[in-house]
């Protein structure tokens, strides 16, 4: 049983929003599906049969802080599993290491499950290892109970881009060195229907993370069922 997490940015007709729950609710699949829409969208998946998620939250339990996802109500409107430092978060609004760790703990103490990304851009790729130990050095030694890790090399998501065999398999063990072998830890990054089952097969990797694949209805109904 793997995790399989769709980052699911729709924009365009709310009858698609629809048409995807009818259709992956009328499947079953033997893995944790969770699917993680925008906010605007959360209210839209109330019968929704698998889990849900949301693509952030605020690193305070609530408060007058418009614009932001109050973790509470998150927990209240039925998500399990929030995305606390995906890429987009750090790179576009400059969320730093230290507010993406004060998130994971709101987070985690509103009992949801936090699915915190991790991973580093083009620029840095030849120092991979230093990027990823700077991102992760607030989480050592701390009770990490059910947060779930997502690596992302940034220059993957979205480029078709998929690293070679060698270098996931490395990052998934170095990651898995830094937090313990019992952490899960899924993989990001250009990740389709094509591709999915072969790296699903790497040792070390629990599940994916799926950003444009998850809105096309048939791509994600063949990576759910794998």
């Amino acid at each position: 049983m793997k995790i399989i997490v769709a980052n699911w940015k729709m924009n365009g007709d709310l009858r698609f929003v629809d048409k995807f729950i009818e259709e992956i609710n009328s499947i079953k699949s033997k893995n944790i599906v969770v699917v993680c829409p925008q906010t605007a969208l959360i209210g839209r998946f109330y019968n929704f049969h698998y889990h849900l998620g949301a693509q952030n939250c605020f690193c305070v339990e609530n408060g007058a802080f418009t614009g932001e996802n109050s973790p509470k109500l998150l927990k209240q409107m039925g998500c399990k599993y929030v995305i606390i430092g995906h890429s987009e978060r750090r790179m576009i609004f400059n969320e730093q290491d230290d507010l993406i760790f004060q998130k994971w703990k709101v987070a985690t103490d509103q009992k949801l499950i936090p699915i915190v990304c991790i991973g580093e851009t083009l620029e840095n790729r030849n120092n991979w290892k230093k990027v990823i130990s700077k991102q992760l050095n607030l989480f050592l030694d701390k009770p990490l109970g059910n947060t779930i890790f997502a690596y992302e090399p940034i220059w993957s998501i979205g480029t078709g881009i998929i690293p070679a065999d060698n270098e996931i398999i490395s990052a998934f063990e170095f990651i898995k060195d830094l937090l313990g072998q019992r952490i899960p830890l899924l993989y990001g990054g250009s990740v389709d229907s094509k591709n999915a089952r072969s790296i699903l097969s790497f040792n070390n990797i629990d599940g994916l993370l799926i950003g444009r694949a998850s809105l096309k209805i048939s791509e994600f109904k063949k990576i759910i069922q794998i």
